[in-house]
């Protein structure tokens, strides 16, 4: 970390200034060290040049923080398909083709649950400066994934404990985060406290379908399988998903590239740009994460309004991608 980044933080438990204590420096960068609050008496360690603010977790949360930890150092590895992948998720801002610069251009950004590091990667190349954070060992794959990146910081922190001074930041998002937390609406107000007023929100959540949408049934019965797959190992559940991918792979998405689909309401459709290795990345991701929340277009509009937020865009096709802003 750098020190600038001291410009942000307070301590997530009694919201006082941290003091710094630097044990190994590189240049500018703080590699190893302390950051202590002299109110609460709070201790957080700084390693691998990364602040981490570990909190105690539930049974559910402890579980959810492995399964994405081994998910993205198994899949760690950054694709030039992941600019498209940015603009798909961000394009509820109406963001031009320049890929996100109206809506990034010279701001503050926080990302929440940055993962591998994929979107901040390209989200860093328009802002003024970002703040990743992730709360599993993940934080480490994003922060090599992103070392040539000068504009960003990583944290490790939970959603619940975020350690930022209030209303600091001009834009925030989380991609696919709140969803597998065990309250997301809290997830979701607790995002919202270091955002500016006028500052934009950016997130995704899982779709709900009703009865009638054979979507409805076929999450049924990935349901019934991932009642299984949350209870077995990391490395048997990615065996298994190779077959499981190349099944739909076989059955989808080849039969798509031979007939050119343009349909985007297939099943699958999707992945249809993106290489096998993608779609076995989220074959586990579905399988492995312990908790998952789904919703309806009401509910995630509902979310904003509720929060004194204004709703700009709301897109679906492969979940609820929905940006507003701070009144």
């Amino acid at each position: 970390m750098k020190k600038r980044l001291l410009n942000f933080l307070a301590c997530p438990k009694c919201q006082k200034e941290l003091n710094l204590f630097i044990l190994k420096k590189e240049g500018k960068e703080i590699i190893e060290g302390e950051l202590t609050c002299s109110f609460c008496n709070k201790k957080f360690p700084i390693t691998n040049g990364i602040p981490r603010f570990i909190f105690e977790l539930s049974k559910e949360e402890r579980k959810t923080q492995k399964s994405f930890g081994y998910e993205w150092k198994k899949f760690s590895e950054m694709l030039p398909i992941w600019k498209e992948n940015f603009k798909w998720y961000f394009e509820p801002c109406l963001l031009p083709q320049a890929c996100g610069q109206k809506i990034l251009n010279d701001k503050t950004v926080l990302e929440i649950g940055c993962g591998k590091g994929r979107h901040t990667f390209y989200a860093a190349q328009f802002a003024k400066e970002i703040i990743a954070i992730d709360f599993s060992p993940a934080i480490d794959v994003a922060k090599q994934n992103n070392k040539i990146v000068e504009n960003v910081y990583f944290i490790q922190a939970d959603i619940y404990h975020l350690p930022f001074k209030p209303e600091l930041f001009d834009f925030v998002y989380s991609l696919g985060v709140l969803h597998h937390l065990p309250t997301p609406e809290k997830g979701f107000k607790k995002i919202l406290i270091p955002l500016k007023k006028k500052g934009g929100v950016l997130i995704y959540l899982y779709h709900n379908f009703p009865k009638n949408n054979w979507k409805y049934w076929a999450i049924k019965i990935v349901n019934g399988i991932r009642f299984i797959t949350t209870r077995l190992s990391y490395p048997l559940l990615y065996f298994l998903c190779y077959p499981l991918a190349f099944l739909i792979y076989i059955i989808f998405i080849i039969p798509y590239k031979l007939f050119k689909a343009e349909n985007k309401h297939l099943p699958f459709f999707l992945y249809l740009k993106y290489p096998f290795r993608v779609l076995l990345n989220d074959t586990f991701d579905r399988l492995s994460a312990p908790i998952e929340n789904r919703y309806y277009k009401e509910e995630v509009i509902s979310w904003y309004k509720n929060n004194n937020l204004k709703v700009v865009k709301i897109l679906g096709n492969g979940g609820w991608r929905i940006f507003g802003y701070k009144v």
